[in-house]
């Protein structure tokens, strides 16, 4: 069976599997990669240590490095940034909604002042064809 050594990446240091392990395939190696990235990422999570840029380097018996296997890939996405980014960002939606909604207000003033106008010009419209028909004006 092919032999595959497992290297561990974390915080740019690299701690080198000496030993190695046989598997039959590297897809094999890979899935064993994984079940270790869940354990160890879930220890890492409960230490309070961010596991989300460690990954597995795995090497053939020549210490090739065939693939990196990042942590990231298997563990649920990181919480959205600080309080205070989180914070600004709403300020700067409510900004944008207050903005759209003086927008709006203004448009449906504007409107409101145009179908006025519409009704008024077509009264004056009806009246003067009602002169030209010469019927009487209602």
């Amino acid at each position: 069976m092919p032999l595959f050594f497992f290297n561990f990446v974390s915080q740019g240091e690299v701690s080198v599997d000496d030993t190695g392990s046989e598997f039959p395939s590297l897809e094999a190696a890979y899935l064993s990669a994984r079940r270790a990235i869940l354990e160890m990422g879930s220890e890492k999570l409960q230490a309070r240590r961010d596991p989300q840029t460690d990954s597995f380097e795995i090497a053939d018996a020549h210490r090739t490095v065939l693939m990196q296997v990042p942590f990231v890939e298997f563990l649920p996405p990181k919480r959205v940034g600080n309080a205070a980014v989180l914070r600004e960002q709403t300020r700067q939606l409510l900004r944008a909604s207050e903005s759209l909604l003086a927008r709006s207000r203004t448009l449906k003033a504007d409107l409101h002042t145009e179908v006025e106008r519409t009704r008024h010009l077509s009264g004056k419209i009806r009246d003067n064809l009602a002169l030209i028909a010469g019927r009487p004006l209602p």
